[in-house]
């Protein structure tokens, strides 16, 4: 019974650290743009948070399903209202 216990421990932290990497990315991206203050640099983040999360539609097709979509939607949620709040002050 512990054996299968202690395998099943394993297998749970690299799926959660999907989402870890997910929001790094989002966070690296979102402080390059945030350092930048140009015109119009919040549509190149709107665009790269887009395209974050098509991917991560895209991998829960084929691996980690609930991972993936758990980060789609976190990223979605932090990642615009981060953008929104980052530029409109």
């Amino acid at each position: 019974m512990e054996e299968l216990n202690e395998k099943q421990k394993p297998q749970q932290r690299p799926k959660i650290i999907i989402i870890g990497i997910n929001l790094a990315v989002l966070a690296a991206y979102t402080i390059y743009f945030g350092v930048n203050k140009e015109e119009l640099i919040i549509i190149g983040e709107a665009f790269f948070i887009a395209v974050q999360i098509i991917i991560c539609l895209i991998a829960a097709i084929f691996v980690y399903r609930k991972e993936f979509l758990l980060s789609a939607l976190v990223v979605l949620l932090i990642g615009f209202s981060t953008c929104l709040a980052v530029f409109s002050s």
